[in-house]
């Protein structure tokens, strides 16, 4: 072998290997965040660092991301999304769910970039939720349609409405179908068909996965 092979050689041995960090953001809070390494979670103050070397830089709560630091790398990643070392793009994007001890599998996600806690219905129609989770959000549901709906209490009605941005895990959906009923039912917003009929559902164990393909 020649001295140009051998060097060739020497840069590929020396040359920085790709990072296989898999990180996902499960929560973000006004001075912390929970994210995920490698399928270990732990929760980070803004200026903490994992043993991995994953530096939490900064957190904003009402936008729903974070600036990590990952290999010398800052990344702002939105609430529910994941983020590799090499920070390629990929071609599935899924969302995992655990079941509570009731056996509910309930999630945090966003909507429009605000934080919000989901229960997973496949017997909703639509996503829905109460009043009150919608004023919060931003919500101008009284511009919707006001049309019938059947509940487990019975029949009331509802605001239509069409979310613009509603994100689980790494999925994010557009122009999503939404009900917003007056009052305080249901207590937990409901994750339902609208957008749970755009993804692939499989169970793993004691988790849930949700699946989107591109």
């Amino acid at each position: 072998m020649n001295a140009y092979r051998w060097f060739l050689l020497l840069l590929i041995i020396l040359a920085p290997q790709a990072q296989a960090r898999d990180v996902v953001v499960l929560g973000v809070f006004p001075d912390r965040a929970m994210i995920q390494v490698d399928g270990a979670r732990q929760v980070l103050r803004a200026g903490e660092s994992t043993e991995d070397g994953v530096r939490l830089v900064s957190t904003d709560s009402r936008a729903g991301y974070v600036v990590l630091e990952i290999a010398g790398q800052s990344r702002k990643v939105m609430l529910g999304g994941r983020v590799g070392g090499s920070f390629q793009a990929r071609q599935t994007a899924r969302a995992q769910i655990f079941s509570d001890s009731r056996g509910a599998y309930t999630t945090t996600g966003s909507i429009n970039g605000r934080t919000i806690t989901f229960l997973v219905d496949t017997g909703a129609t639509t996503i829905a939720m109460n009043s009150n989770e919608a004023q919060r959000l931003g919500i101008d549901y009284s511009r919707g349609q006001l049309v019938q709906v059947g509940t487990a209490s019975g029949t009331a009605f509802a605001y239509e409405v069409s979310l613009d941005r509603v994100r689980v895990g790494e999925i994010e959906q557009r122009n999503v179908r939404a009900m917003v009923l007056p009052g305080d039912s249901p207590r937990m917003a409901l994750l339902g068909m609208t957008f749970l009929g755009r993804v692939e559902m499989r169970n793993e164990g004691q988790a849930l996965v949700l699946e989107q393909r591109f």
